[in-house]
């Protein structure tokens, strides 16, 4: 495959994907389970590597090594000569790509083919550790660590920093944000009804999306979904309702039937999805209880457990593209919340839309009347606790991405939305400095390294907690937590 294209269809399909295009070019529901690969050119200069057999040879090695592990597909060039560098040059120009010296006297070469790219990474594959010892002395005996400072020193004075890569990890992190970058600017969203006239700082105009994330945002009337919702028979809900009656027989208010009609609108926004070969979905959920007397929870919950969409609930259209993007890193787990924002430096989150699952971990549940309506039926998830997360929002006019690290610990029940969990963050200040709406995304893991990438890579202002922030704040371990006397459920 040549360096800049994207893998065709039938190499990076996961199971199941469809065998013909829309008319996008587009495969229905598959943004989220396409890989694309990253570009990395690897520069040798005949003055260090006269001996071509020898280069290959340690090229190829070079290649192997860095492959392993990665979670997206790297795609490796050799350029050695003026012609080569100019095919590249073409075959790259506007995109991305990571260049990495295998000596000295590459300078003007890395220079040329950066210009002509959108975003550039320097990969400092002779530090130690980024490969095996004798395969990194080999590029420190041929002199690629000044190539590589030269370099990085020539785009900073011009005000084009590349993105300095000391590590393996590094440039496997890279390659996940790029690959989930081109999956959003892959994806089409639905947006089912209009935002909630609460929801005060998400963008509305779908037009906003395509110019400043890529991404294609297709309005639907509410009545379209509605329509598909009465068109499922209880029958063809019924398997999707026992998955969820299975595995909990802790029903507080709802009831089977309760159950039955949610599933419907599973299949419902499963269907719509299909027909409009679309990989999420935001919904304006509130004025559906009224119309269908049931709920959207069960149904946001179960496409934010799949791997193939996301859901978003409010018609919250920025959290749905934050939902998209940690999904498309792959992260096992994104949750939609509401902050309750402490002076101590914690925050409660809290909604009723959470997955099942974390990373394949299943997780008990109960299922419960809606907790603003006192109808149809939500899910109470038990989410783990002691571990670390990540809080994210696109905002600000899909401007910036603000990002904050976080530990989890279990939180007595409050009188709020059925989910709840309670994240430590290192400054409750430095939260609020940067609160971007009343949703934030929340997904176990540390994903700080990449989202920054992201935001990079999407030309958006990284916001957040930033590295010299975090120190050891955080806490390591679980820690007592105040009871709400007034909590009118006891916790699970």
């Amino acid at each position: 495959m040549a360096v800049g294209e994207e893998a065709c269809p039938s190499e990076t399909v996961m199971p199941g994907r469809p065998a013909k295009a829309d008319g996008r070019g587009f495969f229905p529901m598959n943004a989220l389970q396409t890989y694309y690969a990253l570009p990395v050119i690897a520069f040798a200069s005949p003055v260090y590597w006269p001996d071509q057999a020898r280069l290959r040879r340690v090229f190829d090695e070079l290649c192997a090594e860095l492959r392993a592990g990665s979670p997206a597909p790297l795609d490796f060039r050799l350029v050695d000569n003026a012609t080569e560098l100019a095919a590249v040059t073409l075959e790259l120009k506007s995109k991305t790509a990571v260049l990495l010296p295998l000596s000295g006297a590459v300078q003007p070469w890395l220079v040329e083919l950066a210009e002509s790219l959108a975003h550039a990474g320097l990969a400092n594959a002779y530090l130690p550790g980024f490969l095996t010892p004798a395969l990194g002395a080999q590029l420190l005996e041929r002199n690629a660590h000044p190539a590589c400072t030269d370099f990085f020193a020539h785009r900073r004075l011009r005000g084009r920093a590349a993105r300095w890569i000391g590590q393996r990890e590094d440039l496997h992190r890279y390659a996940n944000a790029h690959q989930a970058v081109q999956r959003l600017r892959s994806a089409r969203i639905l947006k089912i009804g209009e935002t909630e006239p609460w929801v005060i700082n998400s963008t509305r105009d779908p037009e906003r999306f395509r110019q400043a994330l890529g991404c294609e945002v297709t309005p639907l009337e509410a009545t379209e979904l509605y329509t598909a919702f009465r068109r499922v028979t209880d029958g063809e809900a019924s398997p999707v309702a026992d998955d969820w009656t299975a595995r909990t027989t802790l029903f507080m208010g709802a009831n089977h039937t309760d159950v039955i009609r949610a599933a419907r609108v599973i299949v419902a926004m499963r269907r719509l999805l299909q027909e409009h070969s679309a990989d999420a979905l935001s919904m304006a959920c509130f004025a559906m209880i009224g119309e269908l007397n049931t709920t959207s929870c069960l149904a946001l919950s179960a496409l934010n457990d799949s791997a193939d969409a996301i859901g978003a609930c409010e018609g919250d259209l920025d959290a749905a593209v934050t939902l998209f993007l940690l999904k498309a890193l792959s992260a096992g787990f994104v949750w939609i919340a509401n902050p309750i924002i402490h002076s101590t430096d914690c925050i409660d989150l809290a909604h009723c839309t959470a997955p099942r699952c974390v990373g394949g971990e299943r997780l008990s549940y109960r299922l419960l009347r809606h907790h603003e309506s006192g109808r149809g039926v939500s899910p109470e998830v038990r989410l783990p606790g002691n571990r670390a997360v990540t809080l994210a929002r696109i905002g600000a006019g899909l401007s910036e991405l603000c990002v904050h690290p976080g530990r989890a610990l279990a939180v007595a029940k409050q009188p709020t939305c059925h989910t709840q969990i309670r994240v430590h963050i290192p400054s409750s200040r430095r939260f609020l400095e940067c609160l971007d709406g009343t949703h934030v995304v929340m997904t176990y893991g540390d994903y700080r390294p990449e989202l920054s990438c992201c935001a990079e890579l999407l030309g958006i202002r990284l916001t957040g907690t930033s590295e010299n922030e975090v120190g050891s704040q955080l806490p390591l371990g679980p820690t007592p937590v105040p009871v709400c006397a007034c909590s009118a459920v006891p916790a699970p």
